[in-house]
């Protein structure tokens, strides 16, 4: 709740619209604060390691506590990926203004913001069992 109302440092605020307004409500996300990314990058690492799994292309035995352990692990691995991605795909993009209106420094600043504020919710989803 508190990433939800603390703001990122160096946005340009715009009155346009909000182009992901209707997939903020599914990610759980709130625009221009530190929740921008919300649990997207985990709902997506999910969703591809238990594809991969289903698909044999990793090998998970889900019966052994190790391997669950190792699955969780890789899964919130490739999630703190995703979100990388994202963050650096919402500041080049233009999300917070023109990347050419703003310094390097600035740009790289809301990176990682966006994944700091990512680790944190990864982190918190605690596996079931």
């Amino acid at each position: 709740m508190v990433c939800s109302q603390v703001p990122l440092y160096g946005i340009i605020s715009s009155d346009s619209s909000d182009s992901l307004y209707w997939m903020r409500v599914i990610i759980a996300s709130n625009r221009g604060t530190l929740m921008e990314l919300g649990i997207g990058p985990i709902i997506t690492s999910g969703m591809i390691m238990e594809h991969l799994a289903d698909a044999n292309f990793i090998d998970v035995d889900f019966s052994l506590k190790e391997d669950r352990a190792l699955f969780s692990c890789a899964q919130k691995l490739f999630a703190l990926i995703i979100a990388l991605g994202q963050a650096t795909v919402f500041v080049l993009t233009g999300l917070y203004g023109q990347p050419s209106d703003q310094h390097a420094g600035v740009c790289l600043l809301l990176i990682i913001q966006c994944i700091a504020a990512a680790l944190i919710v990864i982190v918190l989803n605690v596996p079931r069992g």
